[in-house]
């Protein structure tokens, strides 16, 4: 496999990734019913619940969108932007960190979710790096 095709299947599996987590974090309010377990509490506090949650998953989407601009670069055999990949690849790091050390408080029934959604962080996290030892200059 050259370095361009493993590029282009670690960026379009990162791209995916990125782009369904952010896509999928929108619907989690109303999935969850979120709005139930938060009247309460000061109105302050849902709305501040709600539009973190947007703008989590509107960059998140972003970020996945411009990883897919990023590989239309490398299709085009333009030298592609690492920039957006250090990024996410960082932010995928900083998420699969935060799950080891603060998991997620889940009912002991659920205890597969932790594997899964670590397992998600870390596969996403190795596409970027791999899309970035891909793209370096030889």
């Amino acid at each position: 496999m050259t370095r361009k095709s493993t590029a282009t299947v670690a960026l379009t599996m990162a791209a995916s990734c990125s782009s369904l987590m952010g896509a999928y974090h929108f619907l989690l309010p109303s999935m969850l019913h979120w709005g139930a377990f938060l009247k309460k509490v000061p109105e302050p506090i849902p709305w501040a619940l709600f539009s973190i949650n947007f703008f989590f998953s509107f960059l998140l989407l972003a970020g996945g969108i411009l990883t897919f601009v990023t590989l239309r670069a490398l299709r085009r055999s333009a030298h592609p932007d690492r920039g957006i990949l250090f990024a996410m690849a960082g932010f995928w790091l900083a998420n699969a960190l935060y799950q080891v050390f603060i998991p997620m408080p889940l009912p002991a029934r659920m205890w597969p979710l932790h594997v899964v959604l670590l397992g998600f962080a870390a596969l996403t996290l190795l596409a970027y790096v791999v899309s970035l030892l891909a793209t370096r200059e030889p």
